[in-house]
């Protein structure tokens, strides 16, 4: 196993390496056509619960080297937003003394951000600018020359300039990104994905990467891979369909919401089975809707009461608690999500239940929570409310 050390030292060899041949093309036309868009490549994209780990990363790379591939990795965690002045020196935003704001940010290495963005937003990068999605920029009020004022996880703080406003879905559903070199300064040091591209990959790619990496866990998709249908909502449209609010620090898991958002969202009710839930107020129709088509069917008994007192909940202003997870919020944070049966599991009519009230099961993700059931859409609710 290589040391940190060496493991850097490698990285940094192989990123030079395997960013510069980035264009296959069979002939002259083929490679007009195909200038420096992902979206004429075939692609596989390695992920894992949380960051990938040192050891999973050292596996990716050599199956790059035996394969003789294309590799970028991407990196991604929150960050803290402090506040933002315009061009005109004016403070258009700023949070409370020990409050901030959390927003999501991916990075990139600059030599492929051309593969992956326009000209524009590719220049903007390569300025050492911050891309900011379009709801993100709506809802803190951006504009293009305005500076953010940013607090890495180190508490680094960051000036930078937005360069370039665009769509949500280009920017992969994050709310910012920015080059590998300003995420190294807010202390995004380690990677979510792993892209390997080409005119073609195939059953090679698969065996070369299960050869060099042990740990299991891993997710290998294409382009063409099914979706999870237990997805979840992406930071900036919880924000537009919950709200968003300040945080201040507790002990580095735990975290407190501002009292205003609190006050406007966060309501405690008796709901059959559990008691006394605490929630947020757009919770309500859809959690009871599922819990009391769980009773007509008759399996109330497959809903454990005492898992729930005992360690579930729903209101639980903390982050991901696991060490890899890029300080993101935890939908429990908004009272957007519920843990009930923390031991036993759930048998499968009661999550198909809960699916069809607009959640989304946990059980079947990369790293199952089986437990956990996530409000991501209200309506779902209105629909099964009209049946």
């Amino acid at each position: 196993m290589y040391s940190v050390k060496r493991f850097l030292l490698l990285f940094t060899f192989l990123s030079i390496v395997f960013t510069q041949n980035i264009v296959f093309a069979d002939d002259e036309t083929d490679l007009v056509k195909k200038t420096n868009r992902i979206d004429n490549y075939e692609i596989l994209t390695i992920s894992q619960p949380g960051s990938l780990f040192y050891t999973v990363t050292n596996g990716i790379i050599k199956s790059a080297i035996n394969l003789n591939s294309n590799l970028t990795f991407i990196g991604r965690a929150n960050v803290g937003l402090e506040k933002i002045i315009d061009k005109n020196n004016v403070e258009k935003l700023t949070t409370k003394e020990d409050y901030l704001y959390s927003i999501s940010v991916k990075t990139i290495h600059n030599d492929v951000s051309n593969l992956f963005y326009s000209e524009k937003v590719s220049e903007s990068l390569l300025n050492n600018e911050i891309i900011i999605s379009e709801l993100t920029a709506n809802l803190y009020s951006l504009k293009k020359g305005d500076a953010m004022f940013l607090v890495g996880l180190g508490q680094q703080e960051l000036e930078i300039i937005v360069g370039e406003i665009i769509p949500d879905s280009e920017i992969g559903w994050f709310e910012a990104v920015v080059n590998k070199e300003m995420g190294y300064k807010l202390g995004i040091n380690r990677n979510i994905q792993a892209i390997f591209w080409g005119n073609k990959i195939t059953e090679n790619h698969l065996i070369e990467i299960y050869k060099n990496i042990t740990y299991r866990k891993i997710k290998v998709t294409g382009r063409n891979s099914t979706p999870n249908k237990n997805w979840v909502l992406p930071n900036a449209l919880v924000k537009e369909m919950f709200g968003d609010f300040q945080i201040k620090e507790r002990d580095g898991t735990w975290i407190t919401t501002e009292k205003a958002w609190r006050d406007e969202n966060i309501e405690t009710k008796n709901i059959p089975i559990l008691g006394n839930v605490t929630c947020h107020r757009l919770m309500w129709e859809p959690l009871l809707g599922a819990i009391n088509q769980i009773i007509e069917e008759g399996h109330e008994s497959g809903l454990s009461r005492e898992q729930f007192k005992s360690s579930g909940g729903c209101y639980a202003p903390r982050r991901i608690s696991r060490f890899d997870a890029g300080g993101s919020i935890s939908r429990h944070a908004w009272g957007i999500a519920i843990d009930i049966n923390t031991k036993t599991g759930y048998k499968p009519r009661i999550v198909e239940i809960f699916n069809d009230w607009g959640f989304a099961w946990g059980g079947t993700w990369t790293s199952p929570d089986a437990m956990h059931f996530e409000l991501r859409s209200l309506s779902a609710s209105i629909s099964q409310a009209n049946k």
